[in-house]
């Protein structure tokens, strides 16, 4: 063994041996340069450090101080004497609160001292019931008591601070959801919903406060209300209550959706397109023209007519999945009526509009192409531009009339030719012409 070795290990003894007799190594720091004892050393080092955090809160603690430096929350040696610093703290706080004359619940904590103190909080409660057979106070500990058990099996949270910003009470709620509260500080919390309220627990905040959250971390919804209450020394108390209201949000986005949104094509419904157009018409003039198009499907009587409503609803389901896959994110869909479509191209001039309208015949010419159905998908549309800075000043219902008219147009371009209708409705056929290719759409615009 080299020297560099030797003295390493030397000093790694004369450091444990330090340890072991329960002196603590201030300043104390092993380096070396041999790689096989640097990562020893580091962790003789740790551990020295940890050993000394540990020996100062013992001491303290020993000494009955509550107020000095905790160890980080690494150092794992110092985990019990930490805990029981949180719980000296709370009990020194309920023990000052008693001696003040002010209302104290039971600790939940077990062991000599703890139920030593709950004996006393029993004696004070059992005084306060007997005064309060003797006067008029409608207020007393045992009482407390019970409104302490009541909050408990609520599955609301409940935190209780005081005007120094301290958790002072947290139900069996809280604890389980939240985790170790006595000690807990609310200023530096990673918790939004326990910052909103380390917010609202404020003299400027009017109450009772009421705010709604979410928390991203747990993808949870949560109400807090906040109250403000005084003693009648003078000391103020802020009662939080936080309640999961994930469930009620969900279907509160789920109601709004039902009054926007067509059920059988998930496209947005009438009401809903309507105020999004004049929205449009409402806001300031862009660079880039608008436009709409009123989409109509062809022969749907005649489907329903012949082969039921069940083939009547796959063809309005199915030309609504082709309008969605080929509009743009900022275009907008919506069920107009029974077997009618409109569509909005916001900031779109007619021509891009156009080609949009071809790829849904693309798509819906693949479809029928694939399709075993006896009778071929079809749709006529009618596209309207228009523009605020046009000087022409356009309304809702002027609008509709006018894509409502060239689509009408495109329809009548298609019913010209008897024979083009037989090609596109295979029902008036003959059995053996199902077996013939299907013709390809013309677009009517």
């Amino acid at each position: 063994m080299d020297d560099e070795s030797q003295k390493t290990i030397t000093a790694m003894e004369e450091a444990l041996a330090i340890l072991l007799s329960g002196k603590q190594c201030e300043g104390f720091k092993l380096q070396t340069s041999v790689p096989q004892l640097q990562k020893l050393a580091g962790q003789i080092n740790q551990l020295a450090h940890n050993f000394n955090a540990m020996s100062r809160l013992a001491a303290d603690l020993a000494e009955g101080k509550l107020d000095g430096p905790l160890p980080c929350r690494h150092n794992y040696l110092a985990g019990p004497l930490k805990e029981l610093h949180s719980q000296l703290r709370y009990l020194a706080w309920s023990l000052r609160q008693l001696h003040s004359g002010f209302i104290v619940n039971k600790l939940e904590n077990t062991g000599e001292i703890f139920d030593a103190f709950n004996g006393i909080v029993d004696q004070v409660a059992a005084a306060s019931t007997q005064a309060a057979a003797e006067t008029t106070a409608s207020v007393n500990s045992w009482r407390h008591h019970q409104i302490l058990q009541a909050l408990n099996l609520l599955h609301i949270m409940v935190l209780e601070v005081d005007d120094a910003g301290c958790l002072v009470y947290a139900n069996r709620s809280a604890k389980e959801k939240l985790g170790q509260l006595e000690n807990f500080d609310l200023e530096h919390t990673q918790n939004n919903a326990l910052k909103l309220i380390a917010k609202l627990n404020r003299e400027e905040t009017i109450f009772p406060a009421c705010r709604e959250i979410y928390e991203d971390k747990s993808k949870l919804w949560y109400r807090i209300t906040s109250d403000r209450f005084k003693l009648p020394n003078g000391q103020a108390f802020f009662f939080n209550t936080i309640e999961d209201i994930t469930e009620w949000k969900l279907r509160e986005f789920q109601l709004k959706l039902s009054a926007t949104m067509d059920a059988m094509t998930e496209t947005y419904n009438q009401k809903k397109g309507l105020a999004r157009l004049e929205s449009i018409l409402l806001q300031p003039a862009p660079a880039c023209p608008h436009c709409i198009s009123f989409i109509d499907i062809d022969y749907l009587k005649t489907i329903n007519d012949a082969y039921g409503h069940s083939e009547g609803d796959y063809a309005i389901q199915s030309i609504a999945k082709i309008l969605l896959s080929c509009v743009r994110s900022s275009d907008m869909v919506c069920r107009y009526g029974g077997d009618e479509f409109l569509v909005i191209f916001e900031k779109c001039e007619e021509e891009e509009a156009k080609k949009i309208i071809l790829r849904m015949y693309e798509k819906l010419k693949e479809l029928n192409e694939k399709n075993p159905k006896p009778y071929t998908l079809s749709f006529s549309c009618g596209i309207a531009s228009f523009s605020n800075c046009s000087g022409t000043v356009y309304t809702v219902p002027g609008l509709l009339k006018l894509a409502d008219k060239k689509m009408y147009q495109c329809k009548l371009k298609k019913n010209k030719d008897w024979q083009q209708l037989q090609k596109i409705l295979y029902i008036y056929n003959p059995p053996d012409m199902k077996k013939q290719q299907k013709p390809h759409k013309q677009t009517g615009f």
